[in-house]
Parts: C-alpha cells; sequence; structure tokens
C-alpha cells in the first residue's frame, strides 16, 4: 500500500483479491465465531461469484444456498485402521495379530469413532494392551488426556473439547443438554415434553432448543417408526451428566423428574397394552425400555425399591408380548431381590399399589419362566404367591389370587386342579377383569389338553378369545387361538388347526410379537412336514429362525433346528438332518423338550444312516470336523434322564411317545429294527406336536 494511502476495508481487499478468481476458500472452527462469520462469507459470496467457501463448523452458518454435509463419526474398521497406524509409530513392536485386531476393533466402537479420542488413547500402548484400555474407559475422561502439544488448548484432550462446545451453549442449551443426558435410550420430542425437561417452556419452545442442541452437533436425530428421537454420543452423555451433577439441586430434581416420567409411562403402558392401541404401546415401549431400566437402577440406588418393583411388575406384559421374556425374567428378579433385602427396614404395611406390585412381579415371574420352559423356577415363584392375596388389602387381588393359585396347581399337576380352576371362574366372570380371565381360560384349556380332554380344551381357548376380545387385547386373543389350534390339531383337525394358528400368526406379526409369532410359524412347519409340503415348512422355519435371532431365544432356535433336521431327512439329507440334532443336543440352555427331541432324532438318523449303509454297501457321509455323537443306546439313556426334567406335562407325554417308540426299536448295541422314516414321526397315531412347537 503506498505511504499515505488510508487502508481499505478488510472485507473490500479480500474481495477485490477474490473476485475473478475460481478459488475455494476455507474456514475452519467457525462456531465459536458464528457472529463475525456469517455476514462475511455472505459479503464475500455476494461479490465474488465464482468463489465457493467451505466452512467447518458444529452448527450451520444459516445463510441462503447453504449446503450442509454432516460428518459421521468414522466407521469402527477406519478407527482401527487410524489407531493401528498411530499405535505403530508410537510402538514398533505394536502387534497386529487377529486377537490384537479384535481388541482394537472393540477399544474404537467404545470411543464412537471419535478422531481425537482415538488419537488420544493411543499413546498409551506404550504400557497397555488394548483390551486394557478398554477396561479403564469407564473414566475416559481421565484417561483420555494428554494430546499433542502443538494443538491449540482446546484440542488437547476430550474434556477439552466437550468444555469448548458446552461453554458455547445458552443456559437453556445447557440445561436441556444435561437433564437429556439421564435418558440412555434417547428421548422423543412427546417425552421431553411429558418430562417437562425445560419446566416453563412450551413445545416449539422445546423443539427449538433440541433443534439449536442438534445443529451444533451435541444430539443427533434418529427418525424411526414412532417419530424421531434424540440420542447422544456416549461421550457427550457422560460429560453431561458430569455437569448435570455439577449443582446438587439440579441433579437431584432433574433424576426426580426422570423417574416420574418412568413411574408415569410403566402405569400408562398397564392398560395402552392390553387396549386397541397394543401394538402402538409395545412399540412405544420397547424404544423406551432402556430408559425405564436407568430410571428403574436409579430409584434402586436411592432405595426406593417398592416403586422399582411397580415399574418392572407394569412391564411385565411387555415381556411377554414382545418375546423378550428372559429380560423381563431377569429384571423382575432383580427388582424382587431388591425389595426384600429392603424388608427388614419396612415399618409400615404395604400401600394398595405395593401389594398389586408384588402380586404381580410373583406372576409375572412365574409364567414367563413357565413360558421358557423354567417349570421349576415357575413352581417356586407360584409357591411364593400362593395364599398371599387372601391377606392383602387390595380388593382387586381377592378376585385375581384364585386364578393364579388355579397356575399354581397346574404346574405342580396338583389333583384339584379343576376344582381350583371352576372357583376362579365363577369369582371372575361378570367382573371388569376380561384379560385375567382370558389367561385363566387360556391356562385351563393347556390343562385339558395334558390331560387328553381336547374338546375341554377347545372350549376354553374359545372362552378365552370372547373374554380377550372383551377387553380389546389383540395379543391375548391370538394366544387363545393358539391354544384353540392345539385342541384342534390333538383332537384330528389339523386344518382347522391351521386356520386358527395362521389367523393368530397374523395377529402377531400386526402388533410385533416376535417371539409369539415364531412359534406360530413352528407349529405350522410342523403341520406343513407332517402333512409332506417341506417346500411350504421352509420359509417358515427361515423366517423363525430369523426371528430366534433377533431375540436370542434358545427354546425358539432349538425348536427351529429340530424341524429343519426333519426337513432335511425328508428330503434325504441325513447327515445334515444329524449335523443340525447335533447342535440342538449340545444346546444346554435349551428346554429339556428339545434337547429330548434332538437326542432322539440323533438315533433316529444313526437307524437310517445304518439302513443306508447296508443298502449301498457304502458308508454314509459325515460334515468335516463334527464329534461323533455317543453310541444310540447310550444316548438314548441319556435321553432318558432328560425326558424326565421336562415337567410341563403335555410335552412330557410328547417326549414319552417319542421315546418308548424310539427305545422300544433299539436293542442292547443301539441297533434300530424296521420302523418309520425320521419325518414320518409327525401324524403317526397320538399328537407329538407339543414336543416339537
Amino acid at each position: 500500500m503506498p505511504p499515505g494511502q488510508l487502508p481499505h476495508d478488510p472485507v473490500h481487499r479480500l474481495t477485490a483479491f477474490l473476485a475473478e478468481r475460481h478459488v475455494v476458500l476455507a474456514l475452519d472452527n467457525c462456531e465459536h465465531v458464528l457472529d463475525a462469520i456469517a455476514p462475511l462469507v455472505g459479503a464475500v459470496l455476494q461479490r465474488c461469484p465464482r468463489l465457493t467457501v467451505v466452512a467447518t463448523s458444529r452448527e450451520p452458518l444459516a445463510l441462503y444456498g447453504e449446503v450442509l454435509h454432516t460428518l459421521a463419526p468414522m466407521s469402527a474398521e477406519d478407527s482401527a485402521e487410524l489407531f493401528s497406524v498411530r499405535a505403530l509409530m508410537v510402538d514398533p513392536a505394536f502387534a497386529t495379530d487377529e486377537r490384537t485386531s479384535q481388541d482394537v476393533l472393540a477399544l474404537v466402537r467404545r470411543l464412537e469413532g471419535l478422531p481425537l479420542a482415538v488419537e488420544l488413547a493411543v499413546p498409551h500402548v506404550r504400557m497397555l494392551s488394548p483390551h486394557e484400555i478398554t477396561l479403564r474407559l469407564d473414566d475416559r475422561f481421565a484417561l483420555l488426556s494428554k494430546g499433542d502439544r502443538t494443538a491449540p488448548a482446546r484440542h488437547r484432550t476430550l474434556r477439552a473439547v466437550l468444555d469448548w462446545s458446552y461453554a458455547l451453549l445458552d443456559a437453556q442449551e445447557q440445561s436441556l443438554l444435561a437433564r437429556l443426558s439421564l435418558y440412555v435410550g434417547g428421548c422423543s420430542l412427546r417425552g421431553a415434553e411429558e418430562a417437562a425437561l425445560l419446566p416453563g417452556a412450551d413445545g416449539t419452545e422445546l423443539v427449538h432448543v433440541m433443534t439449536q442442541l442438534v445443529e451444533k452437533s451435541l444430539l443427533f436425530p434418529v427418525r424411526e417408526e414412532g417419530g424421531t428421537r434424540v440420542q447422544m454420543l456416549e461421550t457427550v452423555r457422560e460429560y453431561a451428566r458430569e455437569r448435570l451433577y455439577e449443582d446438587d439441586g439440579r441433579g437431584t430434581e432433574a433424576e426426580e423428574a426422570f423417574t416420574a416420567w418412568a413411574m408415569s409411562f410403566a402405569e400408562a403402558a398397564v392398560s395402552g397394552l392390553s387396549s386397541d392401541d397394543q401394538g402402538a404401546w409395545a412399540a412405544r415401549t420397547a424404544e423406551e425400555a432402556t430408559n425405564l431400566r436407568a430410571a428403574s437402577a436409579l430409584l434402586a440406588a436411592r432405595s426406593r425399591s417398592a416403586d422399582v418393583l411397580l415399574i418392572e411388575a407394569r412391564l411385565g406384559y411387555f415381556w411377554f408380548i414382545s418375546g423378550r421374556e428372559e429380560e423381563g425374567i431377569q429384571r423382575l428378579a432383580r427388582a424382587l431381590a431388591a425389595y426384600d433385602a429392603d424388608a427388614p427396614a419396612r415399618t409400615e404395611a404395604p400401600t394398595w399399589a405395593e401389594e398389586w406390585a408384588f402380586y404381580y412381579t410373583i406372576a409375572w415371574l412365574s409364567w414367563l419362566s413357565h413360558i421358557v420352559g423354567r417349570h421349576a423356577d415357575a413352581r417356586g415363584y407360584g409357591i411364593r404367591n400362593q395364599g398371599y392375596w387372601q391377606s392383602a388389602g387390595h380388593p382387586d387381588l381377592a378376585v385375581l389370587g384364585p386364578c393364579y393359585d388355579a397356575l399354581l396347581a397346574l404346574l405342580n399337576a396338583d389333583g384339584q386342579v379343576e376344582e381350583l380352576f371352576s372357583a376362579a371362574e365363577a369369582g371372575i366372570v361378570g367382573t371388569e377383569h376380561h384379560w385375567d380371565r382370558a389367561n385363566l381360560q387360556a391356562a385351563w384349556s393347556q390343562w385339558c389338553l395334558g390331560t387328553g380332554d381336547a374338546p375341554g380344551a377347545r372350549d376354553h381357548g374359545r372362552t378365552g378369545v370372547e373374554a380377550a376380545t372383551q377387553a380389546h387385547d389383540a395379543f391375548s386373543r391370538a394366544t387363545c387361538l393358539v391354544f384353540c389350534g392345539d385342541a384342534e390339531e390333538s383332537g384330528g383337525r389339523p386344518e382347522r388347526a391351521r386356520e386358527q394358528w395362521g389367523e393368530a400368526a397374523e395377529v402377531f406379526r400386526t402388533i410385533g410379537a416376535r417371539g409369539r409369532l415364531g412359534f406360530a410359524l413352528v407349529r405350522l412347519a410342523y403341520l406343513d412336514l407332517g402333512e409332506g409340503r417341506p417346500d411350504a415348512a421352509e420359509p417358515r422355519l427361515a423366517e423363525a429362525a430369523s426371528l430366534a435371532d433377533g431375540l436370542t431365544s434358545a427354546d425358539l432356535t432349538a425348536a427351529v433346528g429340530n424341524l429343519r433336521a426333519l426337513l432335511a431327512a425328508h428330503r434325504g439329507l441325513l447327515a445334515e438332518a444329524g449335523e443340525v440334532f447335533a447342535q440342538v443336543w449340545a444346546m444346554h440352555e435349551a428346554p429339556p423338550t428339545r434337547r429330548a427331541v434332538a437326542g432322539l432324532g440323533l438315533v433316529a438318523v444313526a437307524r437310517s444312516s445304518a439302513d443306508q449303509e447296508a443298502a449301498t454297501g457304502e458308508p454314509a457321509d459325515e460334515p468335516p470336523g463334527r464329534t461323533a455323537p455317543p453310541r444310540p443306546a447310550e444316548l438314548l439313556r441319556q435321553v432318558t434322564a432328560v425326558h424326565g426334567r421336562v415337567l410341563e406335562p403335555l410335552a412330557h407325554r410328547a417326549v414319552g411317545r417319542l421315546l418308548a417308540d424310539w427305545g422300544g426299536r433299539c436293542g442292547e448295541e443301539g441297533r434300530p429294527g424296521d420302523g418309520p422314516l425320521l419325518h414320518e414321526w409327525l401324524f403317526r397315531g397320538p399328537s407329538v406336536r407339543a414336543a416339537f412347537s
């Protein structure tokens, strides 16, 4: 600039330089100077038509024509590669074998693909293995605290980065971020409004503040069937939660609001899950299940075990509908243990709500244990509940108590079962407890079927359908339809059974009851195989297997496996059938019914393979690497022992029929004689369906 000439305006000088150039102008870390940078970029772009501006910022510049490109965290694979490359620079002896690679993947997943977090973890490889670093990430801010000395101070540690971002928030944004840290499973707008996460703010203002946090990259939206939820990375959530408890009063108040929301939600779910909106409530409860668990944990930590019991008891039906019985059993058992542990400190009589919660916690533990095949556990819980209702003050328990006493008698194979069912029915008929009556009739139907009374089972199933219809409960109605189908199949009317199982399957599919849908499909596949229709059975079993994988259900997996083995045998693939039976036999977590069938399947495969060898003079094909099963005679002895642990009467009798059939055809050396082919087990005389589904 010539001496004596006044300097031009900086914007004028910049635009004069860029006006005719094809240039990309990069501006980094704009979020802390947005009020200054946005007008500058707007002015420069207006005067420089050939200019492109690339700006990095934790929130948009909010200019006309702005195109947003959200940078997602790195993938686990890219993060692992970054970690390994940097680790070799820090420690040339860093191992890159398969086990270490898996440990690195586990580590970077915990670090959520944040490049800075990965970089800050790398220096620790001089002292710690990747697995040891992962174990210490519960206090990630202390661990990831030494970065590049040449970097700006705000980028040297993970905490410094988040401190910088937090300081740029206004008071409302800081408050909402901190409160949302309690929502481990994310939060919907509806949930945020119900919990009043911004006291005094209306829905419009709440949406605005949530949007600001999304735009500042501290929350991210997830669009689900029930609507949009906002979530945060675990790193951000831990930081926000620390901020929440900096002020003791704010943390306590936020916890109260969160747990109050959870208790209110669980109360609404009790009626919602047995209503015309059942499917929507099942989906919504699934979305909030993680948050409800977090609320229960907070209440337990505050020694509010009665409130924990109330939440978990109210969720009992959800675990059954969703097919997540194992998770339900764990949570209910944990709640009951905490309640029992606090018993010595309680000095006041239980409230009606507490009595209801205790009673239904035990009832659901008994029923869910029965469903997954843990009949001894089911009996134990039922015994604890027996007679409880007689001393309770809650008036509903005087009506409901006899219903669950009848269920206990069923589990115990008590000689007075019929009288107890009749007494329970007399007490509940004509009341508003339609849902509980439907459950009573369903259990009664099962008992009748177990005693060989197929007409009685059908009649009680139909009564259950009527009661469930009065309760506006689609799931309960479909469950009773399944029992009606069981009665029809046992009575020799497979086509009528197919109609009812098929109708139930469609209801289960509509409301998202994956576990019950899986077993309805298994029943239909059982009919298909028995009628010689393997091509119809195959897609049903494939869908049921997919459902079992999603639910991690050992029972459903084993049931599908046994029928898949029969399908393979039907097609002459004996080696494949034996392999699948062997897999089920080795599943010690599966109910004894499924394992007994698999063991008998292995005996049958051995017989069929021996017959094949005798006919062809060539040994049957065996899968490579397969461990040979025990000799048939020894296997039959083991199956007999497993059969003794099958407590459900109908399944016990079905397995007994199969065992007598194959045991009678097997001599001391385990050499079966003539008999039906493996897949002809089905539809041979009295029904053995209960052994398979």
